[in-house]
């Protein structure tokens, strides 16, 4: 049960993932774990007795320790992913793995990032995007419906950890303006 479940937390990683791509040793080591636990259920749907197909000879007992001690490995690996991530832009430790996981794996779509906001920025709800320029973030809205234009474009492409960061920094800039003439006047 712990090999099943370790296999589909990390199924959802691994399988044809933008983060498969950044952990390629890894995922090459899932894909192996992969086809070694699809035999193992092929061979439980052929042996419809549960004792037999555990016990019936040494697969079982011998492959289930090989492939926990593997998906550990991959689960360490990725425990570490998360962590230089979260180390580049601090603000993602708000945020659980699985949402980072959810974040960084669909990072190549800048717009995906919307149901995030609130969890990584305090009080972005959501963010408008250029209509033609696809990846850049032009005014930012908080939960009160108020709304910030940005002071420059945000390019929300590359590393998400990164133009977030960007975006953070942008943030401070225009809510800095906004409060400066708000005195001024």
């Amino acid at each position: 049960l712990i090999v099943q479940n370790l296999w589909v937390y990390l199924e959802a990683v691994f399988v044809g993932g933008d983060i498969a791509k950044q952990l390629p040793q890894e995922a090459k080591r899932f894909s192996n774990i992969d086809k070694s636990w699809a035999k193992i259920m092929t061979r439980a749907h052929e042996l419809p007795n549960l004792v037999q197909c555990c016990t019936g000879d040494e697969t079982m007992s011998n492959l289930l320790p090989h492939l926990l001690e593997q998906l550990e490995v991959c689960q360490k690996s990725l425990t570490g992913y998360l962590e230089k991530k979260r180390l580049v832009f601090p603000r993602f430790f708000f945020v659980s793995d699985p949402a980072l996981l959810e974040i960084l794996g669909q990072a190549s779509d800048s717009h995906t990032i919307q149901a995030h906001l609130l969890n990584i920025f305090d009080n972005i709800k959501s963010v408008t995007f250029h209509e033609k320029n696809y990846d850049q973030i032009l005014q930012y809205h908080s939960r009160e419906g108020e709304t910030v234009h940005l002071r420059t474009p945000v390019n929300a492409s590359g590393n998400v950890e990164m133009w977030l960061g960007t975006l953070l920094e942008e943030q401070r800039r225009s809510l800095n303006d906004v409060i400066c003439d708000a005195a001024v006047q």
